[in-house]
């Protein structure tokens, strides 16, 4: 991790989509400044890798250029799909492709009339271009689910895990959560933790808490009393549901998975 806070690099990221989204350079019709490469909907991680591929090269064989990974949810997409999404991208251009994060940009598009991912190649002076269609929504409910992710399991055959995912990777799917966090200092957020039925023990659950926890109070700041930890019991796959309430007493609701594994003989 680079020594810059992450609270502050959020920050910046988010002053960055609302200059883009203001910006006359964003408005203007694609550019030899700025050109979309790619444009596609949710696909298979082999195929997105593929895409991926093809923008590393790009940007390998334009020293100077920026890569902006540009990702629209529709409507009925939880609100950090986003920039979930766009971290999982970026993660890869950087981590895998070597590209220097400083030239990968994330940008949440908001919502529009389809999930969209858009890989754009944009020289110094340029800007992307949106959607027309995108906007923001500014309706919130007392309480609700704002992303959800889930965690690899060590028993998975190799080659099946293509991101990274907690506790190695807890950035990515932290960041967009506690900026919305910050945006409202009354609100609070809740960490609902779910074991996986058939190979978790009881215990796994209260790390995952623990984990999760201690670094949005390490890495953003945000106070240790505005974040509730739940265990939520079981599901099908070992999962963490971030939600928001925004006021005291607003609480979120448990979907556990209602299932019995067998006992073992002896």
């Amino acid at each position: 991790m680079t020594s810059t806070p992450p609270y502050k690099m959020l920050a910046m990221l988010g002053a960055l989509g609302l200059l883009l989204l203001s910006s006359p350079a964003f408005a203007q019709a694609d550019s030899p400044l700025a050109r979309k490469v790619d444009a596609f909907g949710d696909i298979q991680a082999s195929d997105l890798i593929a895409r991926l591929d093809n923008l590393a090269i790009q940007l390998q064989n334009e020293p100077t250029a920026r890569g902006f990974l540009i990702v629209y949810r529709e409507r009925r997409d939880l609100p950090g799909l986003s920039n979930r999404y766009a971290h999982r991208m970026r993660d890869y251009l950087v981590n895998t492709r070597g590209i220097s994060s400083e030239r990968v940009i994330t940008v949440d598009g908001g919502i529009a009339a389809c999930l969209t991912q858009e890989l754009w190649v944009v020289s110094p002076g340029g800007a992307p271009k949106p959607r027309s269609d995108a906007y923001f929504d500014s309706y919130q409910p007392s309480a609700y689910k704002f992303d959800e992710h889930h965690y690899s399991s060590p028993r998975e055959p190799d080659g099946m895990i293509y991101w990274r995912e907690p506790p190695a990777e807890m950035l990515a799917y932290l960041e967009a959560f506690a900026q919305e966090l910050r945006k409202n200092p009354k609100s609070h957020g809740y960490l609902i933790a779910y074991k996986s039925a058939t190979r978790d023990r009881a215990s796994v659950t209260q790390t995952m808490l623990r984990k999760e926890r201690e670094f949005l109070v390490r890495e953003f700041g945000i106070k240790a009393s505005r974040i509730k930890t739940i265990d939520g019991g079981s599901r099908e796959w070992r999962t963490m549901e971030l939600w928001i309430a925004q006021q005291r007493g607003d609480v979120p609701i448990i979907t556990s998975y209602r299932y019995s594994p067998r006992r073992r003989r002896r």
